[in-house]
């Protein structure tokens, strides 16, 4: 009777244990933080054990190549043996990555077997790796040393505790270190056959940011094409040929980070039997992709600045300020202009190895040419000239 009242109950409560949507999400909720959390303890923990084989290669244990065995490696509860395996996996990758260790990790099934020993004293279970003699007699092999690494949970930390014990009677330590990580430590990843403390990665990504130093060599290729005016213009002015520039000089950056650079450049253009030019240009850039330069992905500046041109032969006839037909164009001999010009726009970079940049240029002097039109007018500018550039540093 009271087993039956008892399924009555349950049965007639079915409806109070079900589990409202509410709770499914939260239970969904909670398994995603476990999920996570676990995640972190796993990268955490291999960070743990990259740290200890690194700290072996700058000071090894052993003179020369020792044979080990992994006597064991222990995890947080709750973690389960997955998370075991993959240490032991991870640990064993390394050490063959890093031979300069001068530890061989080794295959030993007699010394992590039970073995059952009996004697005049008593018969002793236990595994063969925590009895040496034992080990000795049954011809256990292998190395001479157990490696023995525990993983905790202590609080907010992950401790590793790592002891190396020499395989013989008294079992004495022969080396132990402890390592532990915050909880909330990003891992550093490190690649196997490139170990590297957090210093050293810190100090040879200043490196590499900083290495080319603060001042850099341009040779920049220009392109500045010009506008032509209005069709309603009569007579219809003629706009200047495209000029190119062969330019280069010195950008200076005031920190490694190179959030801001300043670049002086002199340029020169030369087409025969159609014009020849000199130029100097002062430019300020601002990266407005982040705080500092990338290594891994493009950089976008903005830029603003000017320059002065000094242009002559036939095809400079149209920056005059009379309106030239074709005659003028085929029969002025070799006419001079002296052009002062500001500019804006931006520069995408990769590595300040190369760069391709655009930007818009005026040229106040002659803002009511009848042989210049306008690109874009803003802010009260007439922006007449339209330059591309292609960048190489040094």
């Amino acid at each position: 009777m009271r087993t039956l009242a008892l399924a009555v109950a349950l049965l007639a409560g079915g409806e109070a244990l079900a589990v409202t949507p509410a709770e499914q999400a939260q239970i969904a909720q909670l398994d995603r933080l476990r999920a996570q959390v676990a995640d972190q303890v796993h990268l955490a923990a291999f960070d743990l054990v990259d740290e200890l084989v690194y700290g072996w290669t700058a000071d090894p244990v052993f003179p020369s190549e020792t044979q080990v065995v992994l006597a064991g490696v222990t995890v947080p509860v709750g973690l389960g043996t997955g998370l075991q395996a993959l240490i032991e996996n991870h640990l064993a990758a390394v050490l063959a990555e890093n031979p300069s260790t001068h530890v061989q990790l080794v295959h030993c099934p007699q010394c992590t077997a039970v073995v059952v020993h009996s004697g005049p004293e008593g018969t002793v279970i236990s595994r063969g790796i925590d009895d040496p003699e034992v080990l000795e007699r049954i011809g256990g092999g292998g190395g001479k040393h157990a490696l023995f690494v525990d993983v905790e949970a202590e609080g907010a930390w992950l401790v590793l505790r790592a002891r190396l014990t020499r395989l013989t009677p008294d079992l004495p330590i022969v080396w132990s270190h402890t390592l532990s990580t915050a909880a909330g430590t990003p891992a550093l990843l490190r690649q196997p056959t490139h170990l590297k403390s957090a210093a050293e990665a810190r100090r040879e990504y200043l490196d590499a940011l900083s290495g080319r130093g603060n001042s850099l060599i341009p040779l920049r290729f220009a392109v500045r094409s010009y506008a032509a005016p209005p069709s309603w213009y009569d007579p219809p002015g003629t706009p200047p040929p495209p000029f190119l520039w062969l330019q280069s000089g010195v950008e200076l950056a005031p920190t490694s980070a190179r959030a801001w650079t300043a670049s002086l450049l002199a340029g020169v253009s030369y087409i025969p039997q159609a014009y020849q030019g000199l130029m100097t240009q002062a430019r300020i850039s601002r990266l407005i992709t982040g705080r500092a330069r990338s290594l891994t992905r493009p950089d976008l500046y903005v830029f603003g600045g000017i320059a002065m041109m000094t242009v002559w032969g036939p095809g400079t006839a149209s920056f005059q300020a009379p309106t030239p037909n074709g005659d003028d164009l085929l029969t002025v001999a070799s006419p001079r202009e002296i052009l002062g010009t500001f500019h804006l726009g931006a520069d995408l970079r990769l590595g300040n190895r190369i760069g391709i940049s655009a930007f818009l240029e005026t040229l106040p002097a002659l803002s009511q040419s009848e042989n210049l039109g306008e690109y874009y007018y803003g802010l009260g500018i007439s922006f007449q000239s339209l330059g591309s550039e292609v960048t190489f540093w040094f």
